[in-house]
């Protein structure tokens, strides 16, 4: 394989591979061959991989908020025979560990998002409400609720986030037994580091 020896060369193979482009910036780094890098490119790439793991947590918080607010005031409707509601909030229960498993995998590679573990699950609440927001409308779509019912439990879905860090954590810890979920580690942390006399 032909080595690329210009910046430009490697601006263009940013664009038409992007896997040799990382092998060949890799080895000009290597080789302290520092003014040949595409560093425009690869300092966008770095932020980008910050970015994309962030939004990876929030995604699966997000999922993690949405099922435990369903659990908590949806489930009543499980006298509707529809395969989202039985067996007790069987799937939404599932999602939970499944979404704590990759919350803890994400924090575990990148310890320093647990620093900011609640601001990154008040943005997933955001997310959270607008996908039961839709999942009630689907209700009465189906004819599982009407408008009037409808309309109350939109109505219902807090602005802010309604549970706190210790309420989170200690249904993850219920649903995975597992005691060392990452909201259990933040909760510990930040207890950990308040000043004496504090709550």
């Amino acid at each position: 394989m032909k080595s690329l020896t210009t910046s430009k060369d490697l601006k263009e193979l940013y664009e038409k591979d992007f896997y040799m482009w990382v092998y060949e910036n890799l080895r000009l780094l290597k080789e302290g061959k520092y003014d040949l890098v595409d560093w425009d490119n690869l300092l966008e790439e770095i932020e980008d991989m910050g970015i994309s793991e962030r939004k990876s947590l929030r995604s699966y918080i997000e999922v993690i908020l949405e099922h435990m607010y369903k659990l908590d005031n949806l489930l009543p409707y499980s006298r509707y025979d529809t395969d989202m509601f039985k067996e007790g909030g069987r799937g939404w229960r599932k999602s939970i560990r499944s979404a704590s498993i990759e919350v803890d995998v994400i924090v575990q590679d990148n310890p320093s998002l647990l620093q900011q573990l609640e601001d990154i699950t008040r943005d997933a609440w955001k997310i959270a409400r607008k996908e039961i927001a839709n999942f009630i409308k689907s209700l009465e779509e189906d004819g599982i609720i009407d408008s009037k019912t409808k309309r109350e439990l939109l109505r219902n879905i807090p602005e802010e986030l309604p549970y706190t860090m210790e309420e989170i954590a200690g249904r993850i810890t219920e649903l995975t037994e597992d005691e060392n979920n990452a909201f259990a580690q933040y909760i510990r942390k930040h207890k950990k580091g308040q000043k004496p006399g504090k709550p």
